[in-house]
């Protein structure tokens, strides 16, 4: 019973943790997001409505950055209700350059592949380069414009925290629950086990 007890507090603090941090991830997206689009307001009052619109996007674009999901067996889970905790990493797909002369294309493949009549194993290597989505807009771009790009991209990295302390949100409610459940049967063992031993007596 009192082992029950030591971990339901446990959990309890754990999850109140989590629920301070999802707050302040929530207010930081916030903050960047209305910052990212403060900064973007002002390059586009700057560079001019006509040069910093969807026309200037390239046809070819590709995303830089995409999202990992992993999952690992759930062995602190006390009950059955999920089987792993799934976790999500946003990593960049691309290498990005700065220079716009190794852009002639939307991406770059280098293959390099031994001769095999030497018996020697054949490798291939491949290197996408994107290029800047900046560049879209021109070499020289505002500094507010850059800084728009770091909040929003800012922004994505703590949607994908909120994402994470969710789960592990989840996690915990369940895991509180069913030692819940543990510790009201033994509670009614308990009674049941005093009541019988006040009859025999």
């Amino acid at each position: 019973m009192e082992e029950i007890c030591v971990k339901m507090d446990k959990i309890l603090l754990e999850y109140l943790s989590l629920i301070s941090a999802l707050q302040e991830q929530w207010k930081q997206i916030s903050t960047n997001l209305g910052d990212g689009f403060f900064q973007l307001a002002h390059a586009r009052y700057t560079m001019g409505p006509h040069r910093l619109n969807q026309n200037q996007y390239d046809g070819r674009m590709q995303a830089t950055t995409r999202m990992l999901i992993s999952q690992k067996k759930n062995t602190d889970m006390l009950s059955a209700q999920s089987e792993f905790i799934y976790h999500y990493t946003l990593t960049t797909l691309e290498e990005i350059t700065e220079d716009p002369k190794e852009n002639g294309s939307s991406s770059l493949r280098r293959r390099i592949i031994k001769d095999s009549d030497n018996d020697v194993t054949k490798k291939r290597s491949q290197t996408r380069i994107i290029e800047d989505p900046l560049r879209w807009f021109g070499i020289l771009v505002p500094s507010s414009l850059r800084e728009s790009q770091r909040n929003f991209k800012q922004s994505l990295s703590g949607m994908v925290n909120i994402i994470n302390l969710r789960n592990e949100i989840i996690n915990k409610e369940a895991e509180y629950k069913m030692l819940k459940k543990e510790k009201e049967k033994f509670m009614e063992e308990s009674r049941t086990k005093h009541s019988n031993s006040m009859k025999d007596s």
